[in-house]
């Protein structure tokens, strides 16, 4: 998964970008022949890198902390390292080790403050994650939401979901990116790499992150009955209006009174016919926004505006607030190969704990399982097999 805070401002001015990687031990984990983390170095080569280390873009690495605490994270700046080469920095990338668990908010708190701390003209956190958050805490425990609404709701938010099935982390995930004012991205699992990266491609331009031209379409069906061409009349527009439109080679399609208007098409025509008959801007104007996007002009008012402070478009943000919900099997499977390893190589263990700790839960799957869940301060949950025995202690 991955999240992008971003201020929007003019393009030319500096921004500080952080990236948020998860180096848990789940992105050892498999995903269509290959590991996580593997999958997710191919989409920073071919999708994330391209959009940043520009010529005045300071660029930072921010890796997961150890623990359930703030100030934990690591964070390196690429750019003082290897300036805006982006071979360098995907080859650090490649030499991370993935251990641990995901303390997703603790670190995207981190993120926040030292936003906050650094002088910039536009603000950028990408964030790759694999899973929930693994700490038990809500975001808004960490970050008050009077400092959401006065610093983070500048900010553009994505989250890219790497290979995350299970459905309430997906929940939390978009929950958390909802809370700052941002935008989820699903990179299913059983997706084609392919889709994954044209995925991502188009949410790091819907979030503003990328700056690329021109911007990708709305929609590219919409469903409903075809219109008469009386129909679009009572809508407002007139046949000859539409005619003109398209003498003017802005509509797509060639208006015929006898034939009947699709969804499509009426989307497309209404549009035009906002923009160019209703809006009041000089010819001129409309032209150069029109350039900014693709034709066939598959946009709607309530998908993108015009920014006229920064003379381009963007994407409306959405609105709709989605609540955090504690998962108890968040982080289940966040351990190293090198737990892996263990469990193999042990026969039976005993646990000696303070009894503060750990739990033991009993986990829903066909056989009975067994887990020493972490309380709070501990990062590791342990699989218990037969044989295995418990002692919690008082010292």
């Amino acid at each position: 998964m991955g999240v992008f805070l971003c201020l929007t401002t003019l393009s030319d001015m500096k921004r500080y970008i952080e990236i948020v990687y998860d180096n848990s031990g789940s992105m050892n984990g498999q995903v269509q022949g290959q590991t996580k983390y593997r999958l997710a170095q191919d989409l920073f080569e071919k999708v994330v890198l391209p959009t940043i280390a520009r010529k005045d873009d300071e660029v930072v690495l921010r890796l997961l902390g150890d623990g359930c605490h703030q100030g934990l994270s690591k964070v390196l700046s690429l750019t003082k390292m290897y300036g805006v080469d982006r071979a360098s920095m995907l080859s650090h990338l490649r030499t991370i080790s993935h251990t641990g668990s995901t303390p997703l908010i603790y670190t995207i708190s981190d993120a926040v403050d030292t936003c906050r701390l650094v002088k910039a003209d536009e603000y950028c956190i990408f964030v790759l994650t694999d899973g929930d958050d693994t700490c038990g805490i809500n975001i808004y425990d960490l970050i008050p939401k009077d400092i959401i609404d006065k610093y983070v709701r500048c900010f553009t938010v994505l989250v890219a979901a790497l290979a995350v099935e299970d459905a309430l982390s997906r929940n939390n995930i978009t929950a958390i990116a909802t809370a700052v004012g941002g935008q989820t991205v699903i990179l299913d699992g059983h997706d084609s790499v392919k889709d994954m990266q044209a995925k991502l491609k188009t949410a790091l331009t819907k979030s503003g992150f990328s700056k690329k031209l021109p911007l990708e379409h709305c929609f590219k069906s919409l469903p409903g009955f075809d219109l008469s061409w009386d129909d679009v009349q009572q809508k407002g527009i007139e046949f000859h209006q539409a005619e003109m439109l398209f003498q003017m080679d802005m509509l797509s399609w060639e208006p015929d009174f006898d034939k009947q208007v699709s969804q499509l098409e009426f989307a497309e025509l209404w549009f035009l016919f906002s923009l160019y008959f209703k809006s009041d801007l000089p010819e001129e104007q409309v032209w150069a926004m029109l350039k900014q996007l693709r034709p066939p002009y598959y946009y709607s008012f309530d998908c993108i505006y015009w920014d006229f402070s920064a003379a381009r478009w963007k994407y409306f943000r959405p609105q709709a607030q989605i609540e955090q919900t504690h998962n108890p099997h968040a982080g289940e499977y966040e351990r190293s190969s090198e737990l892996l390893a263990m469990d193999i190589h042990w026969d039976r263990e005993t646990y000696d704990l303070k009894p503060e700790t750990y739990r033991v839960e009993w986990s829903g799957h066909n056989m009975p399982r067994f887990i020493l869940k972490p309380i709070g301060t501990s990062d590791y949950s342990y699989v218990l097999k037969p044989g295995d025995q418990i002692v919690f202690s008082s010292r």
